[in-house]
């Protein structure tokens, strides 16, 4: 479970350096719009969220069994937070 900012901003770094490295272009597609992550809680997050949600659906071939793990993981980082601010 991530539980901080900086974990989860450490978990979105990762992957989107995995990405590039490897020219996982739909994931990435996905990703920049909302990537990097605002450092305070604005509707960024809402669209960050998205992108990480249109990740998980469209890039399935380019991202790992532990990439997907991670990516549901921030999903429901983000989600915990925006339910409860």
């Amino acid at each position: 479970m991530i539980t901080t900012n900086q974990e989860l901003n450490s978990a979105l770094e990762g992957l989107v350096y995995g990405w590039c490295d490897r020219r996982c272009l739909c994931a990435l597609r996905a990703i920049l719009p909302a990537y990097p992550m605002p450092s305070q809680l604005t509707d960024s997050w809402g669209e960050l969220i998205l992108a990480l949600q249109k990740v998980r659906a469209f890039a399935r071939n380019e991202t790992t069994a532990d990439e997907k793990v991670l990516l549901d993981k921030c999903i429901f980082s983000i989600d915990t937070l925006l339910r409860n601010r």
